[in-house]
């Protein structure tokens, strides 16, 4: 029995041991791809997320062994920074506002926070797909997906009151709030 256990235990080991070296060696991959690939269309930001005066714009690129897969997958991740993006700028405006209000308006409530949290899944429903292009790397066997994704503001804020029916009187605060002149 001591014996089968110590097996168990090498046999964790070695495999938990492979599946890291596996990962690194993935990031490896992609990094150095990234390196390599200095064509990038010109409508692509490097910056995964630029906001303007009535959109954000989501940015991210993909590798993949097919075209359609690395358009997919960055159209996926443009989503995702723009999502990411989305909730850091709430939860900013929002923390602003309590400065700027206090707790009267309900800004600082755990279930307000929760509902907040939850409203960056609002872009899901509003974002438009604008530019995607796939490119082939030179030297592999793969292809770049570059992305472009975008959501208008207005309708953006409109979903998200949507979202926070509930919770009225904080949700008018923080539009309202001198912060939210930033959004």
């Amino acid at each position: 029995m001591h014996r089968f256990l110590v097996l168990v235990v090498v046999v964790i080991s070695c495999l938990f041991l492979s599946s890291c070296s596996g990962t690194s060696e993935v990031a490896q991959q992609e990094t150095s791809s990234q390196e390599e690939v200095k064509d990038s269309p010109p409508w692509y930001s490097t910056k995964s997320v630029v906001d303007s005066e009535d959109k954000l714009l989501g940015y991210a690129s993909a590798l993949n062994s097919d075209s359609a897969s690395s358009v997919s997958r960055a159209v996926s991740r443009a989503k995702v920074e723009l999502q990411a993006a989305l909730s850091d700028k709430l939860e900013e405006i929002r923390s602003d506002a309590v400065s700027e209000y206090g707790s009267g308006y309900g800004l600082d409530s755990a279930k307000f926070l929760i509902a907040l949290r939850k409203a960056d899944k609002a872009i899901n429903d509003i974002v438009t797909v604008t530019n995607t292009e796939a490119r082939n790397v030179e030297g592999y066997e793969s292809y770049r997906g570059f992305a472009q994704v975008k959501v208008s503001k207005s309708a953006l804020v409109e979903r998200i009151g949507k979202r926070l029916a509930g919770y009225d009187k904080a949700w008018n605060a923080m539009k309202e709030s001198k912060a939210f002149e930033s959004f």
